[in-house]
């Protein structure tokens, strides 16, 4: 009798093993296994409305999305994306992923997110004039390596899961993937007549009566490299100055519309700028806008009585002098220089004050860039350049012949 009772002991003892043994581990759900599961994406809370974006609120949120979580079958942290289409069912695959992703069942929409995926989708050819369309929206849920219980004996890969779609009806504005200087071929505006009253454009007037604005850094040139560009130097109430876009000719340029400092532009019976009193100045051009802008400015740069290039062409040796625009208060610095064949293995160069350290700018672009104090060698390529620097900014440019 007491075998049989040990033997049925163990028989029970056997099953609530097995019957534990199969609890282990999470109960996933099919379908989120295979990706083929849906998720509920609620309506927007504005039925009918026409959501219009302006840049003015770039960062603010223009609606937020709800949801149920999905049914994965056990308990999960999900991230959420926001993807937009003009396709209803997602087939053509040309839709666009915002960059906010969010934990948790509200999922913000920033505008210029929206916006700039609206463009993208348009694939540069924006309607013109620009209206409301129909946006296609749905959900991306993804879960990280999920595990039932905390234990990291089972882990659970799920693929991602989408909702269904809804739609909202939207009046993007237009917008620029602006690019930093480093990514395009800029290309700036010079200022003629500033450099002691001189007014030559032609290619041999460059650092002699005319030299290029500077750059800025960041993302504010378009692919065709037009955008942000500025310049700081002394200006002379005498001298009138205006600003061209392509050596040689007039027909790209920015005057006056009095005499003083009202902008004109392409205009040319346009009169020369001339500043109220002497001093520094700022103009400021946005040449995507077309706007632009003269100001005094509080800046007091320091004063170089010499400024030279020096590299692997003279063997870190040698300055290679440039000659100053201005009598006085100069700032801009040029020189013709030729690299040899020899050069194109990427030879560095730097700018600095004459035979001294002690002030030297450098950068790892070329042929033009933002000098930075003890940056990089620029790596130079063989050819004929007139090299401009501006010591207050230290953006430069080499021009090639």
């Amino acid at each position: 009798m007491k075998k049989h009772i040990i033997i049925y002991l163990v028989l029970l003892l056997a099953l609530g093993l097995f019957s534990c043994e199969d609890e282990i581990g999470p109960k996933i759900n099919p379908a989120a296994e295979d990706g083929t599961l849906s998720f509920q994406l609620n309506q927007t809370r504005y039925n009918d409305w026409i959501y219009v974006l302006e840049e003015t609120n770039a960062d603010s949120v223009m609606d937020a999305l709800t949801c149920v979580q999905p049914d994965y079958g056990f308990t999960a942290a999900v991230t959420y994306t926001v993807q937009v289409c003009f396709d209803e069912n997602f087939n053509n695959r040309t839709y666009q992923s915002l960059g906010t992703t969010v934990n948790g069942e509200k999922v913000g929409i920033i505008t210029t997110e929206m916006n700039r995926a609206i463009n993208a989708l348009y694939g540069g050819t924006f309607p013109d004039p620009i209206t409301a369309t129909d946006v296609y929206v749905r959900l991306m849920a993804v879960i990280s390596d999920a595990t039932a219980g905390g234990s990291t004996d089972s882990v659970l890969t799920v693929k991602p899961l989408y909702s269904n779609v809804i739609t909202l009806n939207i009046q993007p504005y237009f917008y620029e993937d602006l690019k930093p200087y480093t990514a395009v071929t800029p290309v700036p505006y010079y200022i003629i007549g500033l450099a002691d009253g001189k007014w030559n454009n032609d290619p041999s007037g460059i650092g002699v009566s005319i030299y290029p604005m500077s750059l800025i850094s960041g993302n504010k040139y378009d692919q065709n490299g037009n955008g942000q560009f500025t310049f700081t130097g002394y200006f002379e109430a005498s001298r009138g100055f205006k600003l061209i876009r392509d050596i040689g000719s007039w027909n790209e340029q920015w005057g006056s519309s009095d005499g003083a400092l009202t902008p004109v532009h392409n205009n040319g019976a346009s009169s020369d700028f001339h500043v109220p009193a002497d001093g520094y100045y700022t103009i400021s051009l946005n040449s995507i806008t077309n706007v632009l802008s003269i100001t005094a400015s509080t800046v007091t740069p320091d004063q170089y009585s010499s400024i030279s290039m020096i590299g692997d062409v003279t063997g870190w040796a040698t300055d290679i002098e440039m000659a100053a625009s201005e009598s006085t208060n100069n700032h801009i610095w040029y020189t013709t220089y030729t690299f040899g064949a020899d050069a194109a293995s990427d030879g560095g160069i730097k700018f600095r004050t004459t035979g001294d350290w002690g002030a030297n700018w450098g950068s790892a672009n070329f042929p033009y860039g933002i000098g930075t104090s003890g940056g990089s060698n620029m790596l130079y390529k063989s050819g004929t350049y007139v090299a401009c620097f501006n010591d207050i900014d230290g953006s430069y440019y080499f021009i090639e012949k």
